[in-house]
């Protein structure tokens, strides 16, 4: 799997956990990812079948993935363009 998929896969496993706490404003505050969802990274990732040093890599790169997205997802200004 891409890093891409699996960001993807662990937005989608904790998007509920998000919903309840709002916990995406403090992912856009600290520009990282809480402890539950650190684990949950890593688990998934695990899953995927990576080890070792590819594991870390990975975590790394899919937890920045996530950080990005949930950035993007909270970004509540306007588009400015030929308007």
């Amino acid at each position: 799997m891409t890093a891409r998929a699996l960001a993807d896969e662990v937005i989608k496993l904790r998007r509920g956990a998000w919903a309840k706490s709002d916990h995406s404003t403090a992912i856009v505050a600290t520009e990282q990812l809480g402890t539950d969802d650190i684990a949950v990274v890593r688990r998934t990732v695990a899953a995927a079948g990576y080890k070792g040093e590819e594991l870390e890599q990975m975590i790394r790169q899919v937890s920045a993935l996530v950080v990005g997205t949930v950035e993007a997802l909270a970004d509540d200004l306007p588009a400015t363009g030929g308007d």
